[in-house]
């Protein structure tokens, strides 16, 4: 069966730098993933979640439970593809596609410890602070996501500015061999 979408083809070498960054980023990730696990299994400990009487407090638990397993499977995963991707130079589209998981499950359980936090927020205090709370957390998070759209597209440009500098190496490498290939060419031998 073909190969349809492409996933084991290689990736383009500006994506290789961002590769390697991830692969770096691991011993990070499983830190501070642990972090955020052990956050909200205390957040879980709060007394007014025990029992969930309301819709609001059965969602914060809810978010704080699926915090603690995503930042549990990040910290698994990201350990796991650490020593499969240690030393690696190349990588396939799959490949590439894995190395981001244990970050969006980071993030993820990340989002889901400040969306728990917030349910129990809004139900001890309802009114003006909670708006305020929300204003806050909205605008921390569309800053957030801007900065990580310009550092991707920056990471992107370095990594093309760099494929670019390595390029004339590489046709001064391949010059000699193809010029043999030229002269087979000529006398009617094929490569």
């Amino acid at each position: 069966m073909p190969d349809q979408l492409g996933a084991s083809r290689p990736i383009a070498p500006y994506r290789i730098v961002i590769f390697h960054r991830l692969i770096r980023f691991y011993n990070n990730c499983t830190l501070l993933s642990a972090l955020v696990a052990g956050l909200s299994v205390g957040a879980l400990q709060f007394p007014e979640l025990h029992p969930a009487a309301t819709t609001t407090t059965q969602a914060a638990e809810g978010f704080l439970t699926s915090a603690a397993c995503s930042a549990v499977f990040a910290v698994m995963l990201a350990t796991m593809l650490s020593f499969h991707f240690d030393g690696q130079d190349s990588a396939t589209r799959w490949d590439y596609g894995v190395a981001w998981i244990p970050l969006i499950l980071l993030d993820w359980s990340i989002v889901a410890v400040l969306l728990g936090l917030l349910c129990w927020y809004w139900e001890r205090g309802k009114g003006w602070r909670f708006g305020m709370l929300f204003a806050g957390m909205v605008l921390v998070f569309v800053f957030v996501l801007w900065l990580a759209l310009t550092m991707f597209k920056k990471l992107r440009y370095e990594g093309i500015e760099r494929e670019e500098e390595e390029r004339p190496e590489r046709e001064e490498e391949e010059r000699p061999e193809r010029e043999g290939q030229d002269a087979l060419k000529e006398i009617g031998l094929r490569c």
